[in-house]
């Protein structure tokens, strides 16, 4: 499946443009190596001179992005615009609204209409929020190597970075917004004081942000694949909707836990791309 995956990004991405085999690499010490493009013009082979990318490898200066990009997450409302105020009001009073007035009711409707095909399903889609993005990037980052495809292993190390930093802001959350699961209460409102109790972990929810900050990943490099947005998505509502399917979270536990997963990757998916245009891993250039 994975070595198919990779198979068919290639042969989309040849219908544009031909990556030479023999790249060449100008930085050994960057984040981010030279690689040539070429494509074919008149059935001719030659350079394209006008986008000139730098994708990641494993080394220290990549590692170092974890620590730059986690920095520029964590700061990233100090430099908001009125637009994205706006979509956290948006997304916040949403939630809100959820909390005070459909979390039970939606709860409640679920658990009327459980079937044992649609819990056979649920139990499917768990590993997807789980276990599966971890392996799932290692397969493909593997394939990327076997197959010499520079693009896959660059959005492999992308992606994983913007899994670990959004891990990160979720758990965090969960510390610090101790928030009961339904499994354990009919209160959606079962709110406990930070750092106190066990358990209450339910917000935000942490599948929701984990398949949709792989989907998103996906979904935004390979955004020139038209089959990629739609299935990663697909996977990441499915993942999401079965934890309410579950009982494990409140609607509003998934509506955060997708919108963190999602926006935090599209922000380090905005630097990414920055530092590859630019073809400068420089990291002072994109504080």
């Amino acid at each position: 499946l994975l070595a198919a995956f990779s198979i068919s990004l290639n042969a989309q991405s040849l219908q544009d443009n031909f990556v030479m085999e023999d790249s060449v690499f100008l930085e050994q010490d960057s984040a981010l190596h030279f690689i040539e493009e070429e494509k074919f013009v008149n059935d001719t082979l030659v350079p394209q001179q006008d986008s000139v990318p730098y994708y990641y490898r494993i080394n220290g200066p990549y590692l170092k992005t974890y620590v730059h990009d986690l920095k520029h997450t964590v700061t990233a409302p100090f430099r908001w615009q009125g637009r994205d105020w706006l979509k956290l009001g948006i997304i916040g009073g949403s939630a809100g609204i959820l909390m005070f007035t459909a979390d039970k009711a939606a709860r409640e409707m679920v658990l009327r209409n459980q079937k044992e095909a649609f819990k056979s399903f649920s139990k499917v889609m768990y590993p997807f929020g789980n276990r599966l993005p971890p392996v799932l990037l290692a397969g493909l980052y593997a394939t990327s190597l076997v197959t010499k495809n520079r693009r896959l292993e660059h959005v492999t190390l992308s992606a994983t970075k913007s899994l670990a930093i959004s891990t990160v802001v979720y758990t965090s959350s969960k510390a610090l917004i101790r928030r009961q699961r339904p499994t354990r209460t009919d209160d959606p409102l079962n709110f406990v004081a930070p750092f106190t109790k066990k358990g209450f972990t339910s917000f935000p929810s942490g599948h929701a942000n984990t398949a949709f900050s792989v989907a998103t990943a996906f979904a935004m490099h390979y955004k020139d694949v038209k089959w990629v947005p739609w299935v990663a998505y697909s996977l990441a509502s499915l993942t999401a909707l079965s934890r309410l399917y579950d009982d494990r979270h409140w609607v509003s536990d998934v509506l955060i836990g997708a919108s963190v997963g999602h926006f935090i990757t599209r922000g380090i998916y905005k630097l990414d791309e920055k530092r590859k245009n630019a073809g400068r891993p420089d990291l002072k250039t994109f504080n």
